[in-house]
């Protein structure tokens, strides 16, 4: 078995002159609100931008990508989501990594705010889930100049004034690390000033307003470096790292460039672009989903898009905005482009454009190495994987996202006795917190009162927890751009499941041998086809139905995310269904229990909405 060595093939590039680029969104009554960035959440269906109000304002793009990728009309105006007032400025905000609009525990921000703990807000309701203080040594609250997240998304780290500190996301409070930058104010070693931003890659790349930069990684320390004279500007105010992981791109205000460094050799820098930034105000730059072309903002209203593989090209440019570009961030997966705009102006000056925040649809056309039937197809099997990711309750197994190219399986060993991770989801129950006020039947009442949602510890999909787990067989469906076919790896449990012929070593990284990936190029595969065989593989004897729903969990589970959770159960059963496999009989038999229960409590749900609410005394 070898691993898939496909040379990288990029989903598009830009072709300037043949269209021009088309403004599909745009927010709605532009005003006087100065935007100071912009940021599409990691599965590509929601914006979030910051405003001089002191405002975070979140924008549902759903539907437009949707349209999008199946080449609708795209005219529409950005209709807010949500938005979350604070009492200060509001100095920087991180996605968190695995977001997913399919699985509400995941859709969140970290936050800072002046003179406020680092805190995790709530998308949907703005509300806050944690916070995260940081004090110094004469304990007073430190407030965090710059937020992000680990890769793996189970820290957040902070930077302050001469501080960084790292915190774990299940465990609001004080940090797990506070480090000095610096060993003492007079010390001329370490990083010096304030912690203007942070980028998390391999290692924790941070900058500060004094020009530094520096890479960050447990138990080693700072790696420090001073960004050149001709490229310092007035400090460093915008960290990306490349999507290859061995470069870093530094933006400057009051600087003409973006400086990228190659982490394997800090003597020089590795590639300059030009950029005017004569503006002591932050502006945002982006790489776009082939990591091929970096996006930034203009002076003069325009957004330039430069080639880093082909540097000695010119930029293309857009004319985005009639005022100062201050934020871009192009689309993680589609070529969409949403830009915002805004500056401020002193004295007597002509009045400022309307200031809003647009989203623009890029001329591009596939790359001659991409075959875009095999990209369209990828696209629709991870989309496919998605859905799957979001839904619990099979007896046999349960999915979980881990990125937008990638899901874990986790095959049970013993499907008598799930792990307990698995058996309550993150939720709780508004109906049941209000069921002593309400007018109904003994038996809706009973049926709500029979379960209460608590928070449970969600399960954790890194490479080294899932090795290192015992409960179950864990796999990873990945449906990798660059490769143009989704593969599976085996992550636990090779020495007994991986044949070897005689003298063969074993190698854990290969993706496995199944029929399914073999006849995906030819044959019209989807994720259920994939499970169906992998949970035949993993498990001796197969079991009579791979889809066996595990009917203890639904009754454990709130009634309002039980009715939801069914109803995504059966549009599931009902697909598999339609591929009529050995367990066919089986299938029908549980999508008829479960249209049973679905309905059963969506009726005790809807006698609670009718009925009479007591008022308060």
């Amino acid at each position: 078995m070898e691993a898939p060595t496909a040379e990288p093939a990029y989903l598009y590039q830009y072709t300037p002159g043949s269209q021009p680029a088309e403004c599909a969104a745009q927010s709605a009554d532009p005003d006087a609100t100065i935007f100071r960035s912009v940021e599409w959440s990691p599965d590509g269906t929601m914006l979030a931008a910051s405003t001089d109000s002191n405002a975070l304002r979140l924008y549902d793009l759903n539907g437009l990508v949707t349209r999008y990728s199946e080449n609708a009309a795209l005219n529409a105006t950005l209709a807010e989501h949500t938005q979350i007032a604070h009492g200060g400025p509001l100095l920087s905000y991180a996605w968190y990594p695995y977001m997913s609009r399919h699985d509400a525990a995941t859709c969140c921000v970290a936050e800072s705010v002046r003179d406020h703990p680092v805190q995790l807000r709530d998308t949907g309701s703005g509300g806050v889930r944690a916070s995260y203080a940081a004090c110094n040594n004469k304990d007073v609250l430190l407030s965090a100049s710059a937020v992000a997240f680990s890769r793996d998304a189970r820290s957040i780290y902070a930077g302050y004034a001469g501080h960084i500190a790292r915190f774990d996301v299940q465990r609001p409070g004080l940090p797990v690390d506070l480090e000095l930058t610096s060993p003492s104010r007079r010390s001329r070693d370490g990083m010096k000033g304030i912690v203007s931003c942070l980028a998390a890659g391999a290692m924790l790349a941070c900058g500060t307003f004094g020009g530094q930069l520096a890479l960050h990684s447990a138990g080693s320390g700072l790696r420090v470096w001073r960004v050149p004279d001709a490229y310092r500007g007035g400090g460093v105010t915008e960290l990306r790292w490349a999507p290859n992981g061995v470069h870093v791109w530094a933006g400057s205000r009051h600087s003409r460039s973006i400086v990228a460094w190659d982490v394997r050799d800090l003597r020089g820098p590795w590639a300059v672009v030009a950029r005017d930034c004569l503006t002591p105000q932050r502006m945002q730059f982006g790489f776009d989903a082939t990591g091929r072309h970096l996006a930034a903002g203009e002076m003069d209203g325009r957004v330039a898009i430069h080639d880093i593989d082909a540097p000695e090209r010119d930029p293309v440019r857009l004319q985005a905005h009639a005022d100062l570009v201050a934020a871009v961030s192009p689309h993680p997966y589609y070529p969409l482009l949403a830009t915002a705009s805004g500056q401020r102006r002193f004295g007597p000056a002509a009045p400022a454009p309307a200031n809003c925040v647009r989203v623009w649809s890029l001329p591009a056309g596939y790359h001659d190495s991409a075959a875009p039937g095999e990209m369209t197809r990828l696209n629709q099997f991870m989309a496919d994987c998605m859905s799957v990711g979001a839904l619990r309750g099979f007896k046999h197994f349960s999915a979980y996202i881990r990125s937008r190219e990638e899901i874990v399986l986790r095959v049970f060993k013993d499907p008598d006795n799930p792990p307990r991770s698995d058996l309550v989801p993150i939720c709780s129950s508004t109906v049941h917190e209000h069921l002593h006020r309400v007018h109904a039947g003994d038996e809706t009442k009973q049926l709500i009162a029979g379960a209460r949602g608590r928070l449970a510890q969600p399960f954790d999909v890194s490479d080294a927890s899932l090795a290192a787990d015992a409960q179950g067989v864990n796999f990873l469906i990945a449906g990798y751009q660059r490769y143009r076919c989704p593969y599976v790896w085996l992550r636990t449990d090779h020495e007994r499941l991986v044949q070897l012929d005689a003298g063969e070593l074993l190698d854990r990284d290969a993706p496995v041998e199944l029929n399914t990936i073999n006849c995906w190029r030819n044959y019209d595969i989807r994720p259920w086809d994939v499970i169906v065989e992998i949970v035949c593989y993993a498990l001796d004897p197969w079991p009579e139905n791979p889809f066996a729903i595990d009917y203890a969990y639904f009754d454990k589970i709130p009634i309002e995310e039980r009715v939801v959770a069914t109803g995504a159960m059966l549009e599931f059963l009902r697909r598999a269904y339609l591929r009529r496999y050995f367990c066919s009989e089986i299938l029908l038999e549980d999508i008829k229990r479960l249209q049973r229960q679905h309905f059963h409590c969506l009726n005790a749900l809807r006698e609670y909405q009718q009925s009479a609410v007591v008022p308060r005394d």
